[in-house]
């Protein structure tokens, strides 16, 4: 019970990710953005590649994510560029 268990999320999982779930659906979204003030600090477990992290950066949140996956962490730094 107290080992690690190792990410196997991968690249291949993480590309159909990325085909299935390109953007967070709208009206999902529109949900967390009206439980969300802005100066309030936003923490998102399990952000994968940000497709909800992302459009809160884009209306000025201050939001952090984290993940287990690199290959995910990866798709969101180069999307946040």
């Amino acid at each position: 019970m107290d080992e690690l268990k190792q990410n196997y999320y991968g690249s291949l999982c993480t590309e159909m990710y990325e085909i299935l779930h390109e953007q967070a659906p709208q009206d999902e979204l529109q949900f967390y953005l009206s439980y969300a003030e802005k100066g309030m600090r936003i923490l998102e477990p399990l952000c994968g590649s940000g497709r909800f992290l992302v459009p809160f950066l884009e209306r000025g949140f201050d939001i952090s994510g984290m993940d287990l996956s690199e290959e995910m962490l990866a798709k969101l730094n180069k999307r946040r560029l």
